[in-house]
């Protein structure tokens, strides 16, 4: 079906972007917002708060192989819009993740906010243990709220959808499976998943015109 559509759009002389040109774009972004996150996550301006827990954050637990959908998510975001071919589609994407983005930051910068992390899960096989140091060793306990972590995977599924209409309830349906992991792997709380889901929805809603009016079916 990908390829399919795909094809259609060549055939139709539709302007698109190189893969080259989006693996650059692609890498350029995760790099100033690792920057971002990582500068504000190590240098709060102010003492970051502990935000309450839920009781939803109670009933979803602590499994241990959650971490496997977190990673994931993590990467659902680059893959998603080296996905986008079309080039009025990649750039709504991108303004929109800016715009998103520069909300969270805003927040994490004048509203610090922390988890309380909880321990290593014990008893785990070599690959799964490492997967969870490597998550511990890389990120910080602050910048939770909102989640980055669902900010940017929204925003990418959104220019996805637009591009690829008929996968549209495939790639929503995955993003709504891989969610929870966020916060059964202690990154995030449920508010921080709802602030995510209100920073992309203002990016979109504010710079990405062309993926929420597609005129498709």
């Amino acid at each position: 079906m990908l390829a399919t559509d795909v094809r259609t759009r060549a055939a139709a002389g539709i302007d698109t972007v190189a893969l080259s040109r989006r693996i650059a774009i692609v890498l350029i972004a995760m790099a100033i917002n690792t920057a971002l996150y990582l500068g504000i996550n190590a240098y709060p301006l102010s003492e970051p708060r502990l935000l309450p827990y839920t009781a939803l954050d109670h009933a979803l637990g602590r499994p241990a192989w959650t971490i496997w959908p977190y990673w994931l998510l993590l990467l659902a975001g680059p893959a998603l819009v080296l996905a986008i071919r079309e080039r009025r589609y990649l750039l709504a994407t991108l303004h929109a993740y800016v715009v998103a983005i520069g909300f969270d930051a805003a927040i994490w910068l004048l509203w610090p906010t922390r988890i309380a992390r909880p321990p290593l899960p014990q008893g785990l096989d070599p690959l799964t243990e490492a997967a969870w140091r490597c998550l511990h060793a890389l990120d910080g306990v602050n910048n939770c709220f909102p989640s980055g972590h669902i900010t940017i995977p929204v925003v990418a599924a959104a220019g996805f959808a637009a591009q690829y209409p008929r996968l549209r309830p495939w790639v929503w349906s995955a993003l709504v499976v891989l969610t929870p992991s966020v916060i059964t792997t202690g990154q995030h709380y449920v508010w921080d998943v709802a602030g995510g889901l209100a920073t992309a929805t203002l990016g979109l809603l504010l710079a990405g015109t062309p993926l929420w009016r597609t005129g498709r079916s």
